[in-house]
């Protein structure tokens, strides 16, 4: 198991000067964590959503739009194995970040976290992405494939309770080692992926968590925390949940 990244969005009110009033603070950032910081020149009808500026880090990535903030995180090895460290790392990185935006964003509307875990085949027996599928397709699926080879695969479906929106996201990944040989003349050229060795193929799971319905919303430090909580709890019986015991270890 394998936890791949988090995606933390705060969500807020629409606010047009939002790359001029988070200036400072932006700075600040980039001076304490390093990086790269990057201005969108989006055209004036971009969608709200769309990126203005992009803090880029060596394992995080802020991307701040006129009515949210994206974190998204990548869990170094000695810790993307174990569900608590990796949490821990996230929470660390997204709260330095936010504690320094909190002070310029206008109201606060929801926060939503996705988690990605991979499971990976050992030992690896499949070919592809869509071959390692076939046993989670078999079992949750109710269509007769035919005896027909599977070409691709993804599952989704969402619950609800009084507090979050919760979605899973099941399908299928492969990692194959791509050595680019650059061509004679300056110009495009392609590559075809199944040409080059597989190294990793599994399971992907998307485990997205959002407060939208509740009513008790406090603080995005607090929900932050409560969010991840709840994802580390979800994650326990994460493979029991989705009926996918003997299937991914």
């Amino acid at each position: 198991m394998k936890i791949v990244r988090f995606e933390i969005v705060t969500a807020f009110e629409l606010d047009e000067s939002i790359v001029l009033s988070c200036g400072p603070s932006l700075k600040r950032l980039q001076n304490r964590l390093g990086g790269r910081l990057l201005t969108i020149n989006a055209p004036d009808d971009a969608p709200p959503q769309l990126p203005r500026v992009i803090l880029k880090l060596t394992d995080t990535i802020l991307n701040l739009a006129l009515d949210r903030f994206q974190i998204t995180t990548i869990p170094p090895s000695h810790v993307a194995g174990d569900i608590t460290n990796a949490i821990t790392f996230a929470s660390q990185r997204a709260s330095t970040i936010t504690s320094e935006l909190l002070t310029v964003i206008s109201e606060y509307h929801w926060l939503g976290v996705i988690m990605e875990v991979n499971f990976p085949e050992v030992p690896l027996i499949s070919k592809s992405a869509a071959e390692a599928a076939v046993q989670v397709f078999d079992k949750l699926i109710r269509i007769d494939r035919k005896n027909r080879p599977l070409a691709s695969f993804q599952l989704q479906f969402g619950l609800s309770d009084d507090e979050y929106f919760i979605t899973y996201m099941v399908g299928s990944y492969e990692g194959r080692k791509i050595e680019l040989n650059l061509p004679a003349k300056v110009g495009y050229f392609a590559i075809e992926p199944s040409e080059y060795p597989l190294n990793e193929c599994g399971i992907k799971i998307l485990l997205d968590i959002n407060n939208k319905p509740s009513t008790k919303k406090l603080n995005p430090k607090n929900d932050l925390n409560a969010i991840l909580n709840r994802q580390s709890i979800a994650f326990g019986s994460l493979i029991a949940d989705l009926n996918l015991e003997g299937i991914i270890e």
